[in-house]
C-alpha cells in the first residue's frame, strides 16, 4: 500500500471519531461517495448534505466530506 493511501485511511479514521459523536449509525450507513472526472468526487451525507471537490481517492473524499459536514453542523474545531 502506498503512503498516500495509508494517510487517507488514517485521516478518515481520525475524522470518524468525531463523526460518531454527532451522528447515528443509520445516518452513517446512508452516506455515499461518487467519483467523476479524474479526481473529482461528490459526498452525499446525512440530512441531504452535499459536498463536492477534489480528492486523491474515495477514502480521501469520504474524509473531506465528513469534515465539511462537521463544519456545516457547527462542531467546534472544524470551522
Amino acid at each position: 500500500m502506498d503512503i498516500n493511501t495509508e494517510f487517507c485511511r488514517t485521516l478518515l479514521n481520525s475524522v470518524m471519531e468525531e463523526v460518531r459523536q454527532h451522528t447515528t449509525p443509520e445516518q452513517r450507513k446512508k452516506v455515499w461517495v461518487y467519483h467523476f472526472d479524474r479526481d473529482n468526487y461528490e459526498f452525499h451525507g446525512p440530512n441531504d448534505f452535499y459536498w463536492n471537490g477534489r480528492a486523491d481517492n474515495k477514502t480521501h473524499a469520504r474524509a473531506q466530506g465528513w469534515m465539511a459536514y462537521l463544519r456545516h453542523i457547527g462542531v467546534e474545531g472544524w470551522k
